[in-house]
């Protein structure tokens, strides 16, 4: 059979006799190039590696004639690095000019498997996304994926909430300077002894900064009876990144009735101790001028 596989190389200029060969080597499927493991990192901290190797494992036999080796980043049909054994000629995409190591192989002496991998310097959150090996040859072909997700944790991360003359409390929970987009959700814990509830018909504002990182706020506006029937409650808010391990969360009692501006932290929200902002009768123009001016700040201070 090997030398059948061998003749039908030589002769696949002839369309007639290629797709023969074609099918004939379905049949020998078994003894086909196959990936046994795909070693991509799950995630990476953004800044904290100078380097991640990404590996593709395959086996193998003699029927596996042609071999080249190509690596897809997300959906695109062109691939960002390709690797050609017999001819010993790699190529990396635009996408990864200058950010991989060409010269990096894997501990092996075998010509066919010594330059399968990736190995990405100093990966960044542009570099995050699916990640596909495949491996063809004229006796078959395998492919097999894995998502890598370069994240940025939180800059920031604060809860608070505000108690107006119009008998309604302000809870905010932002995060600034994550990456990729949060998934944030708001609960209430009721001191009864009853499960966390789900806050909805949550308020969501959003912003990308050029580094492709993200601020993140969410607001809702409760009622004081509406709480004040619960008992003694506790704001929390959580925080994750998709893709990652990435977790916070962060609690903040509320206390009703408590008099007296807490804008003491610089970002004007803290969740280190209980806060409570009293507004006058202009509280609703006067909240968002003071958010406003704190997201400018804020914003400030972190691009600097």
């Amino acid at each position: 059979m090997g030398r059948f596989i061998i003749a039908c190389a030589f002769l696949s200029g002839h369309l007639g006799i290629f797709l023969i060969c074609l099918g004939l080597l379905s049949i020998e499927g078994s003894n086909a190039v196959e990936i046994r493991r795909l070693s991509v990192p799950r995630w990476i901290k953004n800044g904290t590696e100078d380097a991640v190797v990404l590996d593709c494992e395959y086996g193998y036999t003699e029927n596996d004639i042609r071999l080249v080796v190509k690596w897809f980043f997300e959906d695109n049909l062109v691939p960002v690095y390709q690797w050609i054994p017999a001819l010993n000629k790699k190529h990396a995409s635009e996408m990864l000019k200058d950010r991989l190591d060409l010269n990096f192989s894997v501990n092996t002496n075998d010509a066919y498997l010594k330059f399968r991998a990736l190995k990405i310097l100093k990966p960044t959150t542009e570099l995050s996304g699916k990640y596909t090996c495949l491996v063809t040859s004229l006796a078959g072909q395998d492919s097999k994926e894995q998502v890598m997700t370069v994240f940025v944790p939180a800059h920031e991360f604060e809860l608070g909430y505000m108690e107006t003359n119009y008998n309604t409390v302000n809870v905010s929970c932002e995060t600034l300077g994550v990456f990729p987009y949060p998934n944030m959700r708001l609960y209430l814990r009721p001191s009864s002894g009853s499960p966390p509830q789900a806050v909805t018909d949550i308020k969501t504002r959003s912003v990308r900064r050029p580094s492709g990182s993200y601020d993140v706020l969410l607001h809702r506006t409760f009622m004081i009876n509406e709480l004040s029937s619960k008992g003694d409650v506790v704001f929390e808010c959580i925080l994750e990144l998709p893709g990652t391990n990435y977790f916070q969360s962060k609690r903040i009692a509320y206390f009703p009735g408590i008099q007296g501006p807490q804008l003491e932290a610089p970002y004007g929200l803290s969740s280190n101790s209980p806060g409570t902002w009293i507004l006058t009768e202009n509280f609703n123009i006067l909240y968002v001028i003071i958010n406003v001016v704190l997201h400018f700040f804020k914003k400030q201070l972190y691009d600097t």
